[in-house]
């Protein structure tokens, strides 16, 4: 397992939707965000694809529009996931609807994805395979960027993923094989 992937608390979807889940006071909102913030963030940058700092300001404005509708909140910690994604979700396409133009993809930082570890050419492989993938990545449409970052990123499930965004599991799987296939062959020759 990568350490990127250790780094990222697996998301647990509660069995019963019966379950209770408050965000009223801090220190429930607070618990919220420490099993959340680093998902919600990797799930902004993998969909935004631009500057860490971006991300990070946008995975703010996410809670901060979390906490201040925090006491309409009704659900399990399941839904609760489900609704910080989805601010998380609009939050990006309303940056895009503003900012109409794409950057170029030589602007993301990957640096924080690359491992250390590695002579200097290993590295600049990684780094040049990074930089191809992102530029892959910021080609598709966001719904299907979305299902990649929540499959391959944060690990979700193919049932939490079509849970999340409302679709069938085998809708789901169909098109996630289609969309690999479709960056297999976009991938350059050596």
């Amino acid at each position: 397992m990568s350490q990127a992937k250790r780094l990222i608390p697996a998301v647990t979807f509660s069995k019963s939707s019966e379950d209770s889940f408050r965000l009223d006071t801090a220190d429930e909102f607070s618990l919220l965000y420490n099993r959340q913030h680093l998902a919600i963030y990797r799930f902004i940058y993998g969909l935004l694809g631009t500057s860490s700092a971006e991300a990070e300001d946008l995975t703010a404005e996410t809670f901060e529009r979390a906490w201040q509708a925090r006491r309409r909140f009704r659900g399990n910690e399941s839904a609760a996931v489900g609704w910080l994604f989805t601010i998380a979700r609009r939050l990006v396409i309303d940056t895009y609807r503003r900012q109409r133009i794409r950057r170029p993809s030589d602007e993301i930082e990957i640096e924080n994805l690359l491992d250390a570890n590695g002579t200097p050419e290993e590295q600049a492989f990684t780094r040049q395979q990074q930089q191809t993938l992102w530029t892959l990545l910021q080609s598709l449409p966001i719904e299907h960027r979305e299902m990649i970052v929540l499959r391959y990123m944060l690990d979700w499930r193919v049932m939490d993923i079509a849970r999340q965004l409302k679709m069938t599991e085998n809708n789901v799987s169909v098109t996630l094989r289609r969309i690999l296939a479709r960056l297999r062959r976009e991938w350059p020759e050596p």
